[in-house]
């Protein structure tokens, strides 16, 4: 790790344990998202660090970008799911299939703290993508959107969404727009009672007769699944480095209650068994980290980084909820409570061997490449 990156770790690092760490407890209760902590990110260039410095961002890597997140999710999965899906797969992809005029409009505010929607799952069609029906059709000099999209981060808060959506048949006939808070047509239905990530807004959203202008297109008609396959290998890596960063904090929370804990005249962490379980959990992390800074080292050089994004992110979401589950064990009966972040750190992994690519897609696709 070089100065520079060590010390962009060191800045995520203290603004998640000062201003985020503090209210992540209260937060899970409520469900409210800190606004103003997200802004306050921003104002310390913490959002967008892998985007261009002419659009607001720090014009560095995918390698930094994974340091950041897995920062804030080390006290807080929800924070640091938002950032990855507005300033991960909402900006990504609009930096990817955007002309300048349209990357100027849309991307710089992202950046400054407003929050952006990928919406791709439907409610019939979750791993298979290409089987969605929200259709947009051509009408005069624009489009009309009709159907519905499920489970989408910052369904009902977004500034800014990136919509797949139906212009055609197959794969082929998939196209991506833009779609604007204030675009009418469009109603938002939050999604409560989750399990985990509760502070991320999670929403149904459904389209009816919402007019856009023909220039909300990104790129052309027929591109966007593809775009939307592209996305998502920088989306899954994204989330590998949120996965080591709850399982790092689940860890952590499990060293400094085994070092206070006592039990038959001693710390529990003289114990064998209890040494073992936190062992296993710093191995899986670690080569968790590995995958994710081997696809990052990919997707910097431009090289095809799909198969090594999938083992990323397959390999890290399920070590970390190993590394979850055990700091709940090491817990005791504490750990069944909300005294402790050990049981909000399982809640919130729990979502990452579903979301953005399940365990059992992403062996189909390592398999693919292994038998290719």
């Amino acid at each position: 790790m070089s100065e520079a990156q060590a010390a962009l770790m060191g800045l995520a690092r203290d603004f998640a344990q000062s201003r985020l760490a503090p209210g992540a407890a209260e937060r899970d209760r409520s469900g409210a998202f800190p606004a103003d902590l997200y802004k306050e990110a921003a104002e310390h260039g913490l959002l967008g660090v892998n985007l261009p410095e002419r659009l607001g961002g720090g014009g560095l890597g995918m390698l930094e970008a994974a340091l950041v997140f897995e920062q804030f999710a080390r006290v807080d999965g929800s924070f640091s799911l938002t950032a990855a899906a507005s300033v991960g797969l909402t900006a990504g992809h609009l930096h990817r299939a955007c002309d300048d005029a349209q990357a100027e409009r849309w991307i710089p505010p992202l950046l400054r703290g407003e929050l952006g929607a990928w919406a791709l799952t439907e409610p019939g069609s979750g791993s298979d993508a290409a089987a969605l029906r929200c259709r947009a059709e051509r009408r005069g000099d624009g489009y009309t959107i009709d159907g519905a999209k499920m489970f989408i981060t910052q369904g009902s808060v977004f500034s800014v969404m990136v919509l797949m959506a139906r212009t055609g048949e197959g794969k082929g006939g998939i196209s991506a727009f833009v779609i604007e808070a204030s675009d009418a047509g469009r109603e938002s239905r939050p999604i409560h009672g989750k399990l985990g990530m509760r502070s991320s807004d999670t929403a149904e959203i459904v389209f009816q007769g919402c007019e856009i202008p023909g220039g909300r297109l990104l790129g052309a008609e027929g591109e966007g699944f593809s775009q939307a396959v592209a996305t998502l290998v920088e989306g899954r890596f994204g989330v590998g480095a949120l996965c080591c960063g709850l399982g790092q904090g689940a860890l952590d929370a499990a060293l400094a209650y085994a070092h206070e804990r006592e039990a038959f005249g001693r710390s529990i962490g003289e114990f064998g068994g209890i040494r073992e379980q936190l062992a296993d959990s710093a191995i899986g992390l670690a080569a968790g980290r590995e995958l994710v800074t081997r696809a990052a080292r990919l997707l910097d050089s431009g090289e095809d980084a799909a198969d090594s994004a999938a083992r990323a992110k397959l390999f890290a979401s399920e070590a970390a909820l190993r590394s979850c589950d055990q700091s709940i064990q090491i817990h005791g009966g504490y750990g069944y409570t909300d005294e402790i972040p050990a049981h909000r750190f399982w809640r919130d992994a729990r979502l990452l061997t579903i979301g953005e690519g399940t365990s059992e897609i992403l062996r189909g696709v390592i398999a693919r490449s292994v038998f290719a």
